[in-house]
């Protein structure tokens, strides 16, 4: 059985995977600061609710685009491994499969790079990720299934919270799909701005990246992850493909490529 765990600045998933790739679960944490010790004891509370021990784990592989906390979770995911064994921490040198044709590799996000090994195996390409996490980021890949250049901005509730800090009488509001687009009450105006709003800038980007790396008359796959059952906008252009743990089944196709 192999752990795989997929840190970011909006929260954590932890997923236990065979060697044959069937997930038997995917936890969830809210991003709060905690030690190696406070980690792992949730991780394995969590795995045991479901009737699952942390024994016989032969490998164990991460992600992590928070700095801070990549030493905890080498620690806490190599406490779970037998003695000695070492975590794989995905970044440059590791084997993904994956070319990365940017300016300067090390630089992509080892989120992004997860999506993007997913998504390669999963749909044709060219292929565009759209993944609506804190930050509402788009990873492009060429006909050749190289990942050629990525679009970044602030994600739905990034954007809310910003609007809550700058405006003081703005409410805390349910991100959901607005009924029309001039809001009666603050509450529908704020749904309604974000919402829509996003949505625009999604299919604004879909169109100018399509334009960059599809033929001509020719639309790229669309696939989009995030933390939500379904994409959380609506975007003209339909999804080819939605999938909620993307990024885990990255980790997944890494690890196997690391195997020793």
């Amino acid at each position: 059985m192999i752990i795989a765990a997929d840190v970011r600045n909006g929260g954590v998933s932890v997923g236990l995977v065979s060697a044959e790739g069937q997930w038997q679960a995917i936890v969830r944490l809210s991003a709060v600061d905690r030690s190696a010790d406070e980690w792992a004891f949730l991780i394995r509370a969590l795995f045991a609710e479901r009737g699952m021990g942390l024994q016989d784990l032969s490998q164990a592989v991460l992600s992590s685009v928070v700095p801070a906390w990549t030493g905890i979770f080498v620690d806490v995911l190599e406490g779970f491994l037998s003695r000695g064994a070492s975590c794989l921490v995905v970044g440059p040198g590791i084997k993904t499969g994956l070319r990365i044709r940017t300016d300067n590799p090390a630089e992509v996000g080892s989120d992004l790079v997860c999506n993007a090994v997913a998504a390669s195996a999963l749909v044709p390409v060219p292929c565009i990720i759209i993944d609506f996490s804190t930050t509402l980021s788009f990873t492009a890949l060429d006909r050749q299934g190289d990942l050629v250049g990525v679009a970044l901005a602030p994600g739905l509730e990034a954007a809310a919270s910003d609007l809550r800090l700058r405006a003081a009488q703005i409410p805390q509001v349910k991100l959901e799909a607005p009924e029309r687009a001039l809001g009666k009450n603050t509450a529908e105006s704020i749904r309604s701005g974000i919402m829509l709003g996003w949505a625009g800038l999604t299919d604004r980007l879909i169109e100018e990246i399509s334009r960059e790396i599809a033929s001509p008359g020719t639309q790229p796959s669309l696939v989009g992850t995030g933390w939500y059952d379904q994409a959380p906008v609506r975007t003209r252009q339909s999804l080819t493909r939605w999938e909620s743990n993307l990024a885990m089944q990255g980790l997944y196709r890494i690890a196997m490529k690391n195997r020793g």
